[in-house]
């Protein structure tokens, strides 16, 4: 299994959060995509897993978390990609303590995202 930085980068260059990047980081992920869609040209599983996420817009996780998958083997073995995923890390890693969540695909019920909590009552209709 992916780590969560690796499977948040997934699932923004499978679509989701993107709005929520700065132009910067979109640049970066608009060559990370390419960067996939050249590697994994070859490889009709990883490219299959990338247009799967992409067609889904990021919003099955499962999707997400195959590309991943894909995605993990592909830094491993190449140099342009494993830069530009840690050239967007910052972007999807708090550090310091701060709580990162990336929630992926149709939550039914409550997501709560929150750091430190002592003490809560949620009450459901």
């Amino acid at each position: 299994m992916a780590d969560p930085i690796t499977l948040a980068v997934a699932a923004a260059v499978a679509g989701k959060v993107t709005e929520a990047l700065d132009d910067g980081a979109r640049a970066i992920l608009r060559k990370l995509r390419k960067a996939l869609r050249d590697r994994f040209g070859d490889d009709p599983d990883a490219r299959r897993a990338l247009d799967a996420a992409r067609d889904d817009d990021g919003e099955d996780a499962i999707l997400v978390e195959e590309l991943a998958t894909h995605m993990d083997g592909a830094r491993r073995d190449d140099a342009t990609i494993r830069e530009l995923i840690a050239e967007l890390r910052p972007y999807f890693d708090s550090g310091g303590g701060n709580v990162t969540n990336t929630i992926t695909g149709n939550v039914e019920g409550i997501a709560i995202q929150a750091r430190d909590i002592r003490g809560m009552n949620v009450d459901r209709p």
